[in-house]
């Protein structure tokens, strides 16, 4: 009876020690490529090779951007089984939510043996954009222009413009971007609408923070304009990519603010048109403008114009450290009200009263009915241009004339992942459970026919 109890201790430590991996399978790569339906989708391509059957492929995608988890699809081709395959998949963006052009796309192709054991290709990336334009590029500093139209003054202009704009935000708020910005420039609101889906038919002008990245369309009739706009998305860019958190989101009022105080500060008629509210008392409350900005026109352009003097009055009479320090209170989570008393030492409706007062007016609270019917939110579209695997995608939208630049609030655009099976990862550990389990059973009924056995003697 010693001898069985012997021989089931052993048995049963052999079985729970941790079972030998074998060697990963080499992987030759006879073909991995990609090809681009611009804007509509991409296909992955890829003949690949190994010593041992091939039982699994499976592609790993997604795209560079700043996100809050793992930005990444998981897709499984069909195949035929053997020491050499060819799989291809397609990611039709039509379905998804595209990227926006200049995103840079990431792939890699994993196989897995009849043994289990997997390997992988080496990562490989390709950036979306279309191959109809013949697009040239300007640099200086962090500035990356990106445009086709014919004439080389066009794109200066437009380059100048973006370094001009970026070195006044660097000097009057002290917000400095830390990785390139990449403006692509399409030579009009059509060929700019062609490269993305599920946009406005007024859309201009369109920015992504997580991808430091900003596409306009620039008649090259109307260039004052462009770099207008394009001052103002770039700011989008900047201070989104410098704010950018899972905790929390900065205020309509301070985002938009901050993109005219961008571009120059309101003109003249939107100025006259913010004075003309202020002699009437007419301003709007700062608890409305730190929601959605309204689709009415006059309303909207007052909400631009006075923002930028909230943000303005911050930014003189504070200077722009404490602003760059609301930036990174608001990044951390803490809420607007909170962060401002935080930095400056009062909250919203201290900041309005002492605002208001700064203007010859007295503090006038609106009643609450007022506030909430008085803004009426964008909708947004979906799916929309977006992201993999429910990250947000914070786009400011501009339309192609400045009275009506409009700011669309961020959406997801959920991606469908095909989710690979682990059971077969588990099984071996499952198998040695069971097996522990029924050796110990056993030892137990043996332990007890030996002692019925003994008292039986």
């Amino acid at each position: 009876m010693k001898r069985i109890l012997t021989v089931i201790i052993l048995c049963s430590l052999f079985l729970t020690q941790k079972p030998v991996q074998a060697a990963a399978p080499t992987i030759k790569e006879y073909q991995n490529s990609t090809i681009l339906d611009f804007p509509t989708s991409i296909t992955f391509k890829a003949d690949l090779g190994t010593d041992s059957t091939i039982s699994k492929v499976i592609l790993h995608y997604g795209s560079i951007q700043d996100s809050c988890g793992n930005v990444s699809g998981l897709a499984l081709p069909d195949f035929k089984t053997g020491k050499r395959v060819n799989v291809q998949w397609e990611w039709d963006m039509r379905q998804s939510g595209g990227e926006p052009p200049g995103a840079t796309i990431w792939w890699q192709w994993e196989i897995v043996d009849e043994q289990g054991n997997s390997a992988f290709t080496d990562r490989k990336e390709i950036t979306w954009l279309d191959d109809i334009h013949d697009w040239q590029t300007l640099n200086e500093g962090l500035i990356r222009l990106h445009y086709y139209y014919p004439d080389s003054s066009y794109g200066t202009q437009l380059k100048d413009a973006a370094v001009k704009a970026l070195d006044r935000l660097a000097t009057d708020t002290g917000i400095k971007p830390d990785q390139p910005i990449d403006l692509y420039i399409y030579s009009s609101t059509q060929d700019m609408q062609d490269a993305v889906f599920y946009e406005p038919g007024w859309t201009g002008g369109l920015a992504f923070p997580e991808y430091n990245i900003l596409i306009i369309g620039i008649d090259p009739g109307n260039l004052e304009w462009g770099k207008t706009t394009e001052a103002h998305e770039m700011t989008h860019v900047l201070v989104g990519d410098y704010t950018f958190s899972c905790l929390g989101s900065i205020p309509t009022w301070l985002s938009e603010g901050l993109a005219v105080y961008g571009e120059g500060g309101p003109d003249a008629s939107e100025t006259a048109y913010f004075e003309q509210n202020q002699k009437d008392d007419s301003l709007l409350t700062f608890k409305v403008l730190s929601g959605g900005f309204s689709e009415d026109p006059d309303t909207a352009d007052l909400s631009y114009s006075q923002s930028y003097f909230m943000v303005d009055y911050l930014v003189k009479n504070y200077g722009k450290e404490k602003m760059l320090r609301l930036l990174s209170d608001l990044k951390g989570g803490t809420e607007i009200s909170d962060s401002l008393q935080d930095t400056y030492g009062f909250n919203l409706a201290g900041f309005e009263e002492e605002w208001r007062a700064s203007l010859g007016l007295g503090y006038s609270e609106l009643e609450e009915a007022a506030a909430v019917l008085t803004p009426t939110i964008v909708p947004t579209v979906h799916p929309i241009q977006g992201s993999l695997t429910g990250n947000s995608v914070n786009k400011s939208i501009s339309k192609p004339s400045r009275l009506t630049n409009q700011n669309v609030a961020s959406s997801s655009a959920a991606f469908t992942q095909q989710s690979i099976e682990l059971w077969p990862a588990f099984l071996p550990w499952l198998l040695i459970g069971i097996a522990v389990i029924l050796i110990l059973l056993l030892i137990l009924l043996l332990s007890f026919i030996i002692r019925q056995k003994g008292e039986q003697k």
